[in-house]
């Protein structure tokens, strides 16, 4: 980057990672540079529905905030766009004739459109692994609250249930034995993916004893060491005490956990999905549950979100739910903003495209 040149820079922030923040990303990424400065918020507005009746004109974008064209009216002869939620549909990337770099406080950021920005040679920098952390520990949270029933003995005792029983003069242990739970040293915890965050997860996952098996035909080779490969969803499903789900939301992996695949799980296993709703089928998951043929799920995203209170889900005592919360942690909106600057450094500074993300794409 030429810094001779006097640059125009927008930042477009949000509730969960705000407009101020991005803005200290700016002046820290464009130090040494002559710029201006435009900034404006973007209302959350259920970003994680799949089911949006508004229409933007790009398929490819989805999970955003706002509307392109709040950007569309503010990007005449921007060279440089900050944003978290906002969508960069192609039609916003066709008139900011001036961009030369997009960055995006997320690590799948699906709400820019990539290739149309690629194939414009605009230069585009994410996030990665800003929720690798909180994201790996409640998948394994799941798999303690599962295993060892803590939410039903949680209850059982705040009901008054335990003092109840003990106190008759026969005391009454039948309740409080279907809270026993299971020992997890060697049972089998089945991960599908092993990117950023089945990594961690496997880590995790490995150091409270369970045997680690993976299905990943992307992953190579040397990222399974210390772990067992399965080279079917089928038999990881089949031989699994745990199956979780870690890929990322391409079209490629909508419905990709079939009725089939959980017809196969073993009735004691436990299945959790922090990825995505539309990855599995969730209807034949709700079947699969009412009809208790696996032990239980955890599940932290749905196919519709917010979730209906009229899903069935809602009425199961053998889920845990919660609303899309893996990826929160206190400091999202700084710790978001420091990956992000960490990418755009070195290219504003030094030059250098080692962390840009569609640097292959750019001829």
């Amino acid at each position: 980057m030429d810094k001779s040149k006097k640059l125009k820079v927008l930042v477009v922030g949000d509730e969960w990672v705000h407009t101020k923040d991005l803005i200290h990303i700016a002046q820290d990424v464009l130090q040494g540079y002559d710029y201006e400065l435009d900034s404006f918020d973007v209302i959350m507005d259920k970003p994680m529905s799949r089911d949006r009746s508004d229409d933007i004109g790009d398929d490819t974008v989805t999970e955003y905030c706002g509307h392109p064209q709040q950007l569309i009216d503010r990007i005449a002869g921007v060279q440089v766009l900050i944003v978290h939620t906002a969508p960069v549909t192609k039609q916003v990337i066709a008139a900011g004739k001036d961009l030369l770099a997009i960055g995006c406080c997320r690590s799948d950021a699906v709400n820019i459109n990539i290739e149309a920005a690629s194939a414009r040679g605009i230069y585009f920098f994410n996030a990665p692994g800003r929720s690798v952390e909180p994201v790996s520990d409640l998948t394994i949270a799941f798999a303690l609250l599962l295993g060892r029933n803590i939410l039903k003995a949680d209850q059982y005792v705040k009901a008054g249930r335990w003092a109840a029983d003990i106190n008759r003069d026969v005391p009454v242990w039948d309740e409080f034995v279907t809270f026993r739970g299971i020992t997890f040293k060697n049972k089998k915890f089945g991960l599908v993916g092993l990117g950023k965050i089945g990594k961690r997860v496997a880590e995790k996952a490995k150091g409270i004893g369970l045997q680690v098996l993976v299905y990943d035909p992307f992953a190579k080779e040397e990222a399974f060491a210390g772990y067992t490969r399965i080279t079917s969803l089928e038999e990881l499903f089949t031989v699994c005490d745990f199956i979780s789900i870690h890929v990322p939301p391409l079209p490629s992996n909508k419905g990709l956990i079939s009725r089939k695949l959980f017809s196969l799980m073993k009735p004691t296993a436990y299945f959790i999905n922090i990825a995505r709703g539309e990855i599995i089928d969730e209807n034949a998951l709700i079947e699969t549950l009412q009809q208790k043929k696996i032990a239980g799920a955890a599940l932290d995203v749905y196919y519709t979100e917010p979730l209906p209170q009229e899903s069935p889900l809602t009425s199961l005592d053998n889920v845990i739910l919660t609303p899309h919360l893996a990826g929160q942690r206190k400091d999202l909106s700084e710790g978001s903003a420091d990956i992000l600057r960490e990418m755009m450094q070195p290219f504003f500074q030094s030059n250098c495209l080692d962390t840009c993300f569609n640097k292959d794409k750019i001829k």
